[in-house]
């Protein structure tokens, strides 16, 4: 097994899982309020399942072959997604979500001068190891309802990147961009170089 391949379990203690209540209240209520959430987004939404994300794919590509243009996708997972998310990044973009002043500085230290290490118990070999404690720079809590919403909000204009020739449906950090064209030629060439049908902004 490769150890890069493995992600620690996060234990939060009962007083941070009621903080994390009363910080969540805020930002979902600006992000559904504003509609931040397009509708490409199916992941770790209210109301939405998986099934829905299949489901919106799958009618896609049917209805694109009923109006006989090609269709095709092209995959895309986001490799260790949630330990990616930049704070400096994420909290510059909080005021244009409407989450500002003391909303901003909570979930700021929320994110912030955190650490963590690594504990191995070993109990074949009968030995326990302990890392270092580290800073964490790029984070944000997969096991927290919390830590999901503001990686929403950190992958947000994800769908907007993509021009007119693609249709991002999105689950979370996995990505299906799906083409269609009714031209055999044009098609051939987008589904062959994924950087074409993204936005120069991307």
């Amino acid at each position: 097994m490769n150890p890069t391949n493995c992600r620690p379990i996060t234990l939060l203690t009962s007083f941070l899982k009621v903080i994390e209540i009363a910080l969540y209240i805020r930002p979902t209520e600006r992000f559904y309020s504003n509609k931040l959430l397009v509708g490409n987004q199916f992941g770790f939404r209210k109301g939405i399942a998986t099934e829905d994300t299949i489901f919106n794919l799958r009618y896609e590509i049917l209805n694109a072959l009923h109006n006989k243009t090609m269709a095709g996708s092209i995959f895309c997972d986001l490799e260790k997604a949630f330990n990616s998310v930049n704070h400096d990044l994420l909290l510059s973009k909080l005021p244009y979500y409407g989450i500002s002043d003391k909303a901003k500085l909570l979930l700021a230290s929320y994110l912030l001068n955190r650490y963590q290490r690594v504990h191995i118990i070993n109990s074949y070999l009968n030995s326990n190891t302990v890392s270092k404690w580290t800073k964490i720079k790029y984070w944000a809590l997969q096991d927290s309802i919390l830590g999901i919403l503001l990686f929403l909000g950190y992958i947000i204009e994800v769908p907007k990147a993509t021009n007119h020739t693609a249709l991002p449906i999105i689950f979370a950090d996995d990505t299906s961009i799906l083409i269609t064209s009714p031209n055999n030629t044009i098609f051939a060439h987008v589904i062959s170089a994924p950087v074409y049908f993204a936005h120069p902004n991307f």
